[in-house]
């Protein structure tokens, strides 16, 4: 029958691939016309392209390749033109590997199966790694003789590529959990069989094999009896966590039956569907610190005695510590004090002595001998009254006080004061609020504000004069010593010579001054500080060597008899996404620690450089960022520079930039255009999550 030719038409039907099957010139082809085939072919064919399933017909010794719908996306771009061809030339990519799977299936009759076999097939031009389920089946004439292969399979490299990255996943999670401080575990269906569970785990419980894959009931047989097992079931069940404070729980350790206190959270996890899938847990082992909780409240029971005997002498070493703080700021002060008052002294006593004998002589014309003795005299009043104010011990007299009115009363004595060759802007608040303070006080500071800016620009420049309403949060208060609340604020900036770091940190110490000998007390900023923390208020320097210096004074916001103190709440911090990065630069470390600590705190993805060059490193090497927040004053390359650098780089990328300098003080220096997003230094949490938010949503 092998042998026997049937002259029939092609079978009826199969889709795409039995009309392309029909179609096809097959008397000009080896295979010759259907009407010669053999009938075990016919068979195979109306199989095949009937089947659903992915099949195909590798015919005779050349293998001469036939095919269905189903199978017909598996050769991609080689379809339709595959249907005829030799299985080598259809498929010289993959024969290497199922070219002798297919000739021991001829020669042996016998057939073959793969399961997840990676076949490196050409796809759009590249190799990619596929894997499949295929089997290879002989199609036999009634003689036992092998005429082809009966291929069926499917594709399996999504399953394969997923499986990999479960376990990719799960890897990083046992890498993570190996770090995390607690005990952690994860559970897997409703009879909790372990997933993940990490060494802290396997201490606290006292287990030394592999976990995974136990049903906890199993593993941890003595915890059943304890209710442990039927609260998993209930947060399964219910979808709810649970939340254990140091509960007691026995464990076999070591060979022996342990009793730990623990803390431990019970957490569901969902699915992609959202259905609960398994369980998280966190534990704590807080044995030893219930222990010393015991103690200590024993230890309490017998405190008090100790106490009231111990308060006395720690009352008195705290007193000698106070007498010899004085006794060393004392003689911190004394040189510098004696210094000033012999230099006054001298004009005094000799004014007073040349007098003496112009007197004597009968001679009256001695009034520049008392103006010298009286100059004299007010100087060492004036420093006494600085003395005074850096000790804080100085008499306030205190008024409610409109900051923008009395910066305008004195431009014009600054004016006069200054010298031409400095430029005086002042850029008043409006609604200002008022402060209450001493007003001659504040005159004085300002003044020796305004004479330090001076000083510090012998070829001229510019004295910019700035308020604002101002407010300090509770955690920058707790770090510099100031209540949080509401403030009227005060700038006094400078383009003049500015300060190193070396002498910022000096700057308010009483005698410390770089002027030379003659030219300065070096209690200006001194008696600024002192007066000002009388105040109530709170004074930032702010300066970089070549860009001038910004001294803020903040002062508390007076409610009078018409304004009632509004109860402080608490701004809504708009929190970000970590879908949005921010990139920080910034050459200070300790802000730029902050910064990019307090970005994470609202959600954002953080990138930090030290510098303008690290930062066009970062982003020429392709980092992604959606804002660009930087410091406008920065060695080298200034913030400004930065931002067009960067935006050259990634056109449309925000830009905040930051900076110490009063805002107008540092458009006219020239590191800030007036009309870029800025956020003033210091700034609160809330203050930066608004202007971040609102320079991303620009």
């Amino acid at each position: 029958m092998s042998g026997t030719r049937i002259s029939t038409v092609l079978p009826s039907g199969g889709g795409e691939m039995g009309e392309r099957i029909r179609a096809f010139d097959w008397a000009a082809h080896p295979l010759g016309p259907p009407e010669r085939w053999p009938a075990t072919l016919h068979v195979a064919l109306r199989l095949c392209l009937n089947s659903t399933f992915p099949t195909a017909i590798y015919w005779g010794r050349d293998l001469h390749l036939l095919y269905n719908d189903a199978w017909a996306h598996i050769p991609a771009e080689r379809h339709p033109w595959a249907l005829g061809q030799r299985g080598p030339d259809v498929w010289p990519d993959i024969w290497p590997i199922v070219g002798p799977q297919f000739d021991d299936v001829l020669t042996k009759g016998s057939g073959h199966t793969s399961f997840d076999q990676m076949l490196p097939m050409e796809r759009g031009g590249r190799v990619t790694e596929t894997y499949w389920n295929y089997s290879l089946s002989p199609i036999m004439d009634e003689h036992g003789a092998v005429l082809g292969v009966f291929n069926q399979g499917n594709e399996t490299t999504g399953a394969i590529v997923a499986a990999r990255m479960r376990e990719a996943e799960t890897e990083r999670l046992r890498e993570l959990f190996a770090q995390a401080p607690g005990a952690v575990c994860v559970l897997r269906g409703p009879q909790h069989e372990f997933y993940i569970a990490n060494d802290a785990y396997l201490e606290l419980t006292g287990r030394t094999g592999d976990l995974v894959g136990l049903p906890v009931a199993e593993a941890l047989p003595e915890v059943v009896e304890q209710g442990f097992v039927t609260l998993l079931d209930r947060v399964y069940e219910t979808g709810e966590p649970f939340i254990g404070d140091s509960v007691p729980i026995e464990l076999v350790r070591n060979g022996e039956r342990q009793t730990r206190i623990v803390d431990f959270i019970y957490q569901p996890t969902r699915d992609l569907e959202g259905r609960i899938d398994g369980i998280f847990t966190l534990a704590l082992d807080v044995t030893e610190r219930r222990q010393a909780e015991v103690a200590l409240q024993t230890l309490n029971a017998t405190l008090e005695q100790r106490v009231i005997q111990e308060v006395g002498e720690r009352m008195h070493a705290e007193e000698q510590l106070r007498q010899a703080q004085k006794v060393d700021a004392i003689g911190q002060l004394t040189g510098g004090i004696a210094h000033d008052f012999n230099n006054m002294l001298a004009v005094v006593i000799g004014a007073l002595n040349l007098l003496q004998r112009r007197l004597a002589k009968g001679d009256t014309d001695v009034t520049r001998y008392i103006d010298a003795a009286t100059d004299g005299a007010n100087r060492a009043s004036a420093l006494t009254q600085r003395l005074l104010a850096f000790s804080r011990q100085q008499p306030l007299d205190p008024s409610s006080i409109d900051a923008n009115r009395l910066v305008t009363a004195m431009t014009e004595l600054l004016g006069r004061t200054l010298g031409e060759h400095i430029q005086i802007e002042t850029v008043l608040a409006a609604g200002l609020w008022r402060t209450f303070a001493d007003q001659v006080q504040l005159e004085s500071a300002i003044i020796n504000l305004a004479v330090n800016a001076r000083d510090a620009m012998p070829n001229g420049g510019k004295l910019t004069l700035e308020t604002a309403n101002t407010s300090i949060d509770a955690t920058y208060g707790a770090s510099h010593g100031v209540p949080p609340g509401q403030y009227v604020l005060i700038c006094v900036s400078d383009t003049g010579t500015g300060m190193t770091p070396e002498v910022m940190s000096r700057a308010f110490d009483p005698f410390f001054t770089t002027k030379a000998v003659g030219k300065g007390t070096g209690l200006g900023l001194s008696q600024v500080f002192g007066y000002v923390r009388q105040s109530g208020g709170h004074v930032k320097l702010y300066s970089e060597p070549g860009h001038g210096t910004t001294v803020k004074i903040y002062l508390p916001r007076f409610y009078g008899a018409d304004e009632v103190s509004a109860v402080e709440s608490r701004a809504v911090i708009r929190d970000g996404s970590t879908s949005e990065t921010i990139f920080v630069v910034e050459d200070d470390p300790r802000v730029r620690a902050f910064s990019s600590e307090a970005l994470r705190e609202l959600g954002y993805s953080v990138l930090t450089a030290a510098n303008g060059a690290e930062a066009l490193h970062q982003l020429q090497s392709g980092a992604k960022v959606d804002l660009l927040f930087t410091d406008m004053v920065m060695p080298e390359m200034n913030g400004r520079q930065l931002a067009e650098a960067a935006v050259a780089l990634l056109p449309g990328l925000k830009v905040l930039f930051t900076t110490g300098y009063a805002p107008n003080a540092a458009v006219h220096s020239g590191v800030l255009d007036p009309n870029t997003s800025h956020l003033p230094k210091p700034f609160t949490l809330d203050q930066l999550a608004e202007r971040v938010r609102s320079a991303l949503d620009s």
